[in-house]
């Protein structure tokens, strides 16, 4: 499968690319214990985006992995998983922004996933408006307790580990390499990811 373009995404940073049907999309966590903030829009029509909402009511499930499909707010499928090294990934939780900072630890100027995620949009020249909901957490270990209460956990997977997504429409993704240091969801170190799109 012939390699169209690689890059990285530094970390605390975002980055994005447009992605052809059909072809295949591997998220690569260079360093281990890595979150990836990821969205994603049709190309043709950005009203239609990503839903993590839409995902959990399609696969009635809010466990995702090699085999499951992300759907669109219109209950289209974006993006099959061909590949999943992790298999845990949280679907439910907004990616952070300022005002998450602001309202749980006080702070005003730290780095966000938001905020990665608009750096990425700008630089690929698009001008939709994004929201918090639309984020999918690629490696994130949440858990859900008996009571309901949604806990944060430190990723435990190794350097290199890799979910690869065949996209189902084209599309506009952004990932952003999460900046969270505060909680144990990037064991405290946020590190850089990659992203590697391939032609089936």
């Amino acid at each position: 499968m012939a390699i169209v373009r690689e890059i990285v995404v530094p970390a605390k940073e975002g980055r994005g690319l447009h992605m052809k049907a059909g072809q295949l999309l591997d998220i690569v966590d260079l360093d281990g214990q890595q979150v990836g903030d990821l969205v994603a829009w049709r190309r043709d029509d950005p009203s239609e985006y990503m839903s993590p909402t839409h995902t959990v009511s399609c696969n009635t499930s809010i466990m995702l992995r090699k085999g499951s499909r992300l759907f669109t707010n219109h209950r289209n499928p974006i993006f099959s998983i061909v590949r999943d090294d992790v298999e845990r990934h949280d679907i439910i939780v907004p990616c952070c922004d300022h005002e998450r900072f602001a309202h749980d630890f006080g702070i005003h100027d730290h780095p966000h996933c938001l905020g990665n995620l608009i750096q990425a949009r700008d630089l690929l020249g698009e001008k939709v408006e994004l929201h918090g909901e639309w984020a999918w957490n690629v490696f994130m270990h949440n858990h859900v307790t008996p009571e309901g209460k949604v806990v944060t956990d430190a990723a435990v997977h190794p350097a290199g580990s890799t979910i690869t997504l065949r996209a189902e429409m084209d599309a506009v993704v952004l990932l952003s390499a999460c900046p969270q240091d505060l909680t144990p969801c990037n064991a405290f170190n946020p590190t850089p990811m990659k992203l590697v799109l391939r032609d089936a």
